[in-house]
C-alpha cells in the first residue's frame, strides 16, 4: 500500500533511445519516479528493490527475454501495471505478452502521446490507497490456503503486495521469510501433522513430496485448510497477522525461549519460529499452538 504523499514508481526496461527520452518526458509531466534498467536480469532486481507501481519493458524480440521479465514481475508483484513494448504488431506476440502478465501493449515507433495514454491507462489500474479514502480505521484481508506447502510463497507474494508495500526494504524480507516460515508451519506441521523428525527423514530420502501428498489424500487431513488474516491498522499505525491452523496444536512455549537448543522431534521448526520472534517481539501462539500472532510497526 502506498504511503501518503509518495509519487508512484515507474521502471523503464527500454533500450530505444528515442522511446526512453519521450517516456522520461511523460512520466515527468505526470509525477512519476523514474528508475531504468538496461535488460531484464538488471530490471527484476530493480522490481525487488524499488517496488515500481508501473513498468514498461520492451519484449527483446527475437530471445523473448521480456516475457519472462513480465511473468516475474506478475508472479512476484501481481498488482503492478506492466506495459510491454515491441516493433512488431504481430498478434501471436502480443498475446503472449498478455498472456505472461502484460496489462497493456505499446508498439514501437511511438509517439509521446501515445506513451502518455498508456500510462494513464496504467495509472487508472493502480489502486487507491487505503489511506487516501477517509474514514477507514481498519482494512482487515482474510486468505485460505490448502494443504499443499508449494502454493505458500506465491500467497505470501500476494500478501505481501496488498499490505506491506510500503515497508521498508529490510522490514519486507524479514516480514516475507517470517510469513512463509510460520505458514508452511501451519500447512505441514499443523494441518498435515507431519512431525519434525518425519519431515527431516523424508527429506533425507528425496520423499518428502510423496509425504506430502499420502497426507494431503489421508480423510484425516484432505479437508483442513490454513486460514491467514492481516489486519491494516490505519489509526495506530500497525500490520497485525494471524496464521491459524486446524491441526491439534503444540508445545510451543520453550521455542521461543530454548536459545540455541536443537528442535524436539515434535516440534514445529523450532529455529524459524525462534527467528520470527526475534524479527518480531511481540508473536506468540494461543493456548494450544493452533494459531500464531504478530505485528509489525508501519512506518
Amino acid at each position: 500500500m502506498t504511503v501518503p504523499g509518495s509519487s508512484q514508481t515507474l521502471l523503464t526496461v527500454i533500450p530505444d533511445a528515442d522511446a526512453l527520452a519521450l517516456t522520461l518526458e511523460q512520466a515527468t509531466s505526470r509525477n512519476l519516479s523514474v528508475v531504468t534498467a538496461p535488460d531484464p536480469k538488471a530490471a527484476l532486481a530493480m522490481v525487488e528493490m524499488a517496488r515500481p507501481e508501473i513498468v514498461i519493458t520492451d519484449l527483446f524480440l527475437p530471445g523473448r527475454m521480456g516475457l519472462v521479465l513480465i511473468q516475474d514481475i506478475h508472479k512476484r508483484a501481481p498488482a503492478t501495471a506492466t506495459i510491454a513494448s515491441t516493433q512488431t504488431t504481430e498478434q501471436g506476440t502480443i498475446l503472449a505478452a498478455i498472456r505472461a502478465g502484460a496489462t497493456d501493449y505499446l508498439p514501437l515507433p511511438t509517439s509521446g502521446k501515445e506513451i502518455g495514454l498508456a500510462l494513464d491507462r496504467a495509472i487508472q489500474r493502480l489502486s487507491r490507497p487505503v489511506e487516501a479514502i477517509p474514514g477507514i480505521d481498519r482494512l482487515d484481508y482474510r486468505v485460505t490456503i490448502g494443504t499443499d506447502p508449494h502454493h505458500v510463497e506465491a500467497c505470501v507474494s500476494w500478501l505481501m503486495e496488498q499490505t506491506a508495500g510500503n515497508l521498508p526494504e529490510s522490514q519486507r524480507l524479514h516480514l516475507q521469510a517470517t510469513l512463509i516460515e510460520l505458514i508452511v508451519n501451519a500447512v505441514e506441521h499443523g494441518s498435515l501433522e507431519i512431525q519434525y523428525h518425519e519431515k527431516r527423514q523424508a527429506l533425507s530420502t528425496d520423499r518428502f513430496d510423496a509425504l506430502i501428498e499420502a497426507r494431503r489424500r489421508d480423510p484425516r487431513f484432505a479437508e483442513r485448510r490454513v486460514v491467514v488474516q492481516a489486519g491494516y491498522d490505519l489509526r495506530h499505525r500497525r500490520l497485525h497477522y494471524a496464521i491459524a491452523d486446524e491441526g491439534n496444536g503444540f508445545a510451543w512455549n520453550r521455542l521461543l525461549t530454548r536459545g540455541n537448543q536443537p528442535c524436539d522431534s515434535h516440534d514445529a521448526n523450532g529455529r524459524g519460529v525462534f527467528l520470527s520472534k526475534a524479527f518480531f517481539p511481540d508473536l506468540t501462539y494461543n493456548e494450544q499452538g493452533t494459531q500464531v500472532t504478530f505485528s509489525v510497526p508501519l512506518p
